[in-house]
């Protein structure tokens, strides 16, 4: 059943329609004919409009058409959900520029801003009953939403806890820091296990002020930068350097002198009084002078100093298919243990290695010498 609006649009749109037929057949201009059809074209928008949704013509009394016509339905609420997206759009548009990590949180906030818009917008349109379309919302948007919230959150009380242990001036002082911060989290929770009357709202504020404050505190800190770290380098950076000497390096601090048990061990080499020597697993007498030891193949040597004086063990090498001219132990004390593992990417009679002196086991500061044959 047509309402009276719609019977006026549709009247009107036949007499506009039957005008400008009449129009272009007798007079023919053009002007007027554009403008005719236009009319027309837009009355007959407005009628099919008005017809579709019934809502032109509803009497004052009849309460039953009033309250279930499209007018008397909820305007839509206001939505944050917009300006989400036009700032992950921002971002996309600042990291094309800056940088591209940028452009990635952009696009995860536009995706993740217009799935909550459409999804309000879905919700509101769900019935007239306001409190039943937030139910609807609830239970279906919920279940993801939490854990996210929760994860983003948490990751950035980590992130931001971390800048401010890393931004305190000393190690020391970072354990002082953490301690104090484990202790207040630790009686904040077992105060509030004992309120029992702590309102959720309460709960809430708490949590977020003290989100805010270490949020805050990780901002100030990630801009003041984090303090000096002091670099420890390994024996392999000081054999690249040619430091592989008798002074101290910073390898050698709380160095290890013990090592477990290797049953796959190439030779255990000694350094005593004598000079060095050498043991091959099932043998128990010692040699000097030459040892042979596979290529391409990992060699694990035992180093053992028995001599009163810390000492430093070397593997003379070859700079051969990118392997480095030596490699070098820590300084290890008397009754000091060692590891070396050497992998041979050359045999001895290649010109690189008879070149550069040939394969050899030395300790720094003495002549002795153990020469290596590669087959």
């Amino acid at each position: 059943m047509f309402t009276t609006g719609s019977k006026l649009l549709f009247g009107a749109s036949a007499a506009s329609l039957v005008g400008t037929l009449l129009y272009g057949v007798l007079i023919g201009g053009i002007m007027g004919t554009v403008g005719l059809v236009s009319l027309t074209a837009g009355l007959i928008f407005l009628a099919g409009i008005n017809a579709f949704i019934r809502d032109a013509n509803v009497a004052a009394d009849e309460v039953a058409r009033f309250s279930g016509s499209a007018a008397a339905t909820p305007r839509p609420a206001s939505s944050v959900w917009p300006l989400g997206v036009a700032v992950g759009g921002v971002l996309i548009a600042l990291g094309v520029v800056i940088h591209a990590a940028l452009t990635i949180i952009g696009l995860v906030v536009v995706l993740a801003a217009a799935a909550e818009w459409l999804l309000q917008g879905w919700a509101e349109g769900a019935s007239s009953d306001a409190s039943h379309n937030r139910e609807v919302r609830g239970r279906l948007a919920y279940t993801a939403e939490m854990p996210v919230a929760a994860a983003i959150g948490l990751g950035l009380i980590v992130f931001m806890f971390s800048r401010v242990m890393l931004g305190v001036p000393t190690k020391s002082s970072t354990i002082v820091a953490f301690s104090i911060v484990a202790t207040i989290v630790l009686f904040g929770g077992a105060v509030i296990s004992r309120a029992r009357s702590l309102s959720a709202s309460k709960m809430f504020g708490l949590f977020s002020m003290f989100s805010v404050v270490l949020l805050a505190g990780g901002a100030v800190a990630g801009l003041n930068g984090e303090r000096e770290i002091k670099e420890h380098h390994t024996t392999a950076h000081y054999a690249e350097l040619d430091k592989c000497g008798e002074e101290e390096i910073s390898a050698d601090e709380h160095a290890s002198q013990t090592v477990a048990g290797k049953a796959n061990s190439s030779a255990e080499v000694t350094l005593d009084e004598n000079g060095l020597s050498y043991v091959r697993p099932g043998l128990d007498t010692p040699q000097r002078g030459v040892i042979q030891l596979p290529r391409s193949n990992a060699n694990n040597i035992l180093f053992r100093n028995e001599t009163a004086e810390p000492r430093r063990f070397i593997a003379e090498l070859a700079e051969v298919e990118g392997s480095p001219a030596r490699l070098c132990t820590a300084l290890i004390e008397e009754g000091g243990v060692q590891l070396l593992t050497i992998n041979y990417a050359a045999p001895s009679f290649d010109p690189a290695v008879e070149e550069s002196g040939g394969y050899a086991f030395v300790v720094a500061g003495l002549d002795d010498r153990i020469e290596v044959v590669v087959p």
